[in-house]
């Protein structure tokens, strides 16, 4: 085999390589955690409040998983006058797979959500919600197995 032939060859396995990455990247989904991002951004400046206002009373996670569920641990103080309580559940790989709800804590501040519409997985939680008209921001990472 000439040298014409090899730089011949090598050019056509390249080209073979460069159309499988391009066949990969068609086949690939984009999906964005928030369908509204740009309109959610221009807002967020009502969550950072929110989130500060729950980190001068606390700043242990508020959200747990187990085999049951979801428990969301709401601080006592802050259920006294507990409205327009919210949760997302994102799931950044599947967004099918998100699940949005709005729940309202026992007197303990407790509430499970059941896991029965959930994938295992990784999930980031969302939980929003008004005591005594203040608003109230969590955000956190958990972690769902069945």
């Amino acid at each position: 085999m000439n040298w014409g032939n090899k730089i011949a060859l090598v050019i056509i396995v390249f080209v073979g390589i460069m159309m499988g990455m391009v066949f990969v990247a068609f086949k690939q989904t984009n999906e964005m955690i928030d369908d509204n991002y740009y309109d959610k951004e221009i807002k967020y400046q009502s969550k950072i409040d929110a989130s500060q206002s729950l980190r001068t009373v606390t700043t242990a996670d508020i959200v747990t998983t187990s085999q049951n569920g979801v428990m969301i641990q709401i601080p006592p103080a802050l259920c006294t006058q507990f409205s327009n309580g919210t949760i997302e559940l994102l799931r950044s790989s599947d967004q099918s797979k998100d699940l949005n709800a709005g729940f309202t804590p026992d007197k303990n501040g407790q509430f499970l959500l059941s896991n029965e519409k959930l994938a295992s997985g990784k999930y980031t939680a969302r939980i929003a919600w008004k005591n005594d008209n203040k608003d109230y921001y969590k955000e956190q990472t958990i972690f769902v197995k069945k």
